[in-house]
């Protein structure tokens, strides 16, 4: 019974001690060590981002393309009311350029997140471009030889494509399908000309 009144009075005692520091720990201010990373505002990014048409002007042989390889897929695009996509296949073919001017891959990621968002159906007229920009980023979709219809989100996933092959690595770049009906898709800086590839 001893026992039992001796640990029961011992652990009174370090419980009022505990309760003492609490309260002097709970007394001092609190600082915050990092500051905080402001993300960019919906409204911001909203203003900023611009979609527009266009026609080719930089002519560009297919010689310089490269056959893309298998990069798995990146980002789910599949629509569940939907069947899935066409990403990019070991038939299409890429180019990454080194421009003086290259565009940032954040501001891109702002473009394919834009895009693959909308998933809306769009036919475009032959020699024809959808552009898509944000500040220092140009996005292109251009039908190259006759009227294309598809999908914001195979649109959005060829840019992902080429963000990965080329963008990312400070390069700009395009993605090239050749089989019919031939599209080309990329990002190069903004205002710059856009090109085009013989694959007619």
């Amino acid at each position: 019974m001893k026992l039992v009144s001796f640990l029961a009075f011992f652990l009174g005692i370090a419980m009022a001690l505990e309760t003492l520091g609490l309260e002097k720990r709970q007394g001092r201010p609190y600082r915050r060590i990092t500051a905080p990373i402001k993300p960019i505002a919906l409204e911001e990014r909203a203003s900023e981002y611009a979609v527009s048409t266009g026609t080719p002007t930089e002519h560009r042989s297919k010689a310089v393309l490269t056959k893309v390889q298998s990069l798995g897929r990146r980002r789910d695009i599949t629509d569940t009311t939907k069947t899935p996509r066409r990403q990019a296949k070991a038939t299409d073919f890429f180019e990454c350029t080194n421009p003086k001017l290259k565009p940032s891959s954040a501001d891109c990621k702002v473009i394919v997140n834009q895009v693959l968002s909308t998933d809306d159906e769009i036919i475009i007229a032959p020699n024809s471009c959808l552009v898509f920009s944000f500040r220092t980023c140009q996005a292109f979709f251009c039908s190259l030889c006759a009227t294309l219809d598809t999908s914001t989100s195979f649109i959005g996933g060829q840019l992902d494509t080429v963000d990965a092959l080329c963008v990312e690595s400070g390069q700009a770049g395009a993605i090239v399908g050749e089989d019919a009906p031939q599209w080309d898709a990329g990002f190069t800086y903004a205002g710059q000309a856009l090109p085009a590839y013989d694959v007619c």
